[in-house]
């Protein structure tokens, strides 16, 4: 026989549910003033202190980031929280023969000048200042190149291009007019007067200026003489390279028509280059000209230089610097990629040797040395590299030690450069190997 469901009786039961809730606000207060037990450790590692404070206490086996300072159970699981320093060890004991033989030193944190090394690339690209542009002094055509191509390289002197004109035929013309007229006028200056005579002199000197403005059309002395011991226009002038150099840019061809609004051709010193370094807009705030940089193309050595010029303008999110480079300091081609390492401007910060960070997927560690042979991993964060130095930003204090070669701690494979430089010694300490008897 089923008995009717009774309706609950909430008036009445108020007094003990009251009770429940008080009860569990008490053992709240409790817990949060026994708060010092529950230690969660921060997710990049412990620090010297709380590594201190976990030897010395209590930790969950199976939550290593409960911590505590007395014996209590763990707030997730329920287990009894054990003697970390026996039961639950977060550090690393050496063996006397194996540190004996592997030679771990111990090295301070120590506060240095570090400077930051930026890799990039660039490309070696013609001096902008020591181009010159050949231009046509007046309109024609071209009737014969003698450059054929970008890369040539012309001697100061050499013909470049043929070029008739109408407007240089006319001035052909127009000189000979002047050359007709002052031979008249000397023939006659016997019998002139003082004043006809200064009337003479100054032919002679507008002599002078019909030269020079031939000159400065592109006529060389030779073509000049050739019209005045002639005496007939010279249709198709032939034009010479003003200077040495390399062929930059070709920009007409046999045919076209050419004018003094574009250049012909350029022609650049060779002597010096220019490496358009591309940097990217976090790198770009860290160069200042005169870092000191090196350049590199393939299996070369690095070429010794100075960041030059900054540009301040982006180009699609990227900005470039200037290196000058001096032959034959540098014989690179135009156009060459090469590799670009920059010294940033230096700062003071906390730095250990490059080998004392282990690197893990799960962030940079060092082997902290708690004495008496033991070490602790110590999660850190680092930053600039150079040298075979690294700055340490968190996790450790100036003054710290830490094992030098701290993948010999962990890792039996070792590189022969640390153990050429365990053998040789050094200032840093050496820990004997009776301090790491258990």
């Amino acid at each position: 026989m089923e008995l009717p469901l009774k309706r609950p009786d909430w008036k009445r039961a108020r007094p003990a549910l009251l009770l429940v809730v008080l009860a569990c606000a008490a053992g709240a207060v409790a817990i949060g003033a026994r708060g010092k037990w529950l230690t969660p450790r921060t997710q990049q590692g412990p620090s010297v202190e709380e590594l201190a404070a976990i030897e010395q206490g209590y930790v969950c086996p199976m939550h290593p980031e409960i911590t505590a300072d007395h014996p209590d159970k763990c707030p997730i699981c329920g287990m009894d929280l054990v003697k970390s320093a026996h039961q639950h060890r977060h550090d690393l004991q050496v063996e006397p023969g194996a540190l004996s033989s592997l030679g771990v030193r111990l090295v301070p944190v120590e506060r240095k000048q570090i400077a930051q090394e930026l890799r990039s690339y660039g490309t070696v690209v013609a001096d902008e200042q020591a181009q010159f542009n050949v231009t046509s002094k007046f309109d024609g055509w071209l009737r014969k190149v003698y450059v054929h191509s970008v890369g040539e390289h012309v001697e100061r002197g050499q013909v470049l291009y043929e070029i008739y004109s109408p407007e240089l035929v006319a001035k052909e013309r127009e000189y000979f007019q002047f050359l007709t007229r002052r031979k008249q006028i000397l023939q006659s200056v016997g019998d002139v007067s003082q004043q006809e005579n200064e009337y003479v002199m100054d032919l002679l000197r507008e002599l002078q200026k019909e030269r020079e403005d031939l000159l400065r059309r592109d006529l060389d002395i030779e073509t000049i003489q050739q019209l005045e011991q002639n005496g007939i226009t010279i249709e198709v002038v032939k034009v010479r390279a003003p200077r040495s150099g390399v062929v930059t840019q070709l920009g007409a061809r046999e045919g076209s028509f050419v004018s003094p609004a574009a250049p012909i051709l350029t022609i650049t010193d060779p002597s010096t280059m220019w490496i358009d370094v591309t940097l990217a807009a976090g790198q770009y705030a860290l160069v200042r000209p005169g870092d000191p940089a090196a350049v590199w193309a393939g299996g070369a050595e690095p070429l010794e230089a100075k960041i030059d010029f900054l540009n301040p303008l982006l180009d699609t999110g990227r900005a470039h610097a200037r290196i000058v480079l001096q032959r034959p300091q540098a014989d690179l081609p135009l156009g060459t990629l090469v590799d670009v390492a920059i010294r940033a401007s230096a700062h003071t910060a906390r730095v250990l040797p490059s080998s004392a960070v282990v690197r893990t997927g799960h962030g940079d560690f060092v082997m902290l040395a708690r004495g008496a042979g033991r070490f602790v991993p110590v999660a850190v964060h680092t930053g600039v590299e150079s040298d075979d130095m690294i700055e340490i930003r968190g996790g450790i204090q100036e003054g710290a030690q830490v094992a030098s070669n701290a993948q010999f701690l962990l890792d039996p494979a070792a590189s022969w450069s640390d153990t050429l430089a365990r053998r040789e010694g050094g200032n840093s300490t050496m820990v004997s190997a009776a301090d790491f008897m258990q």
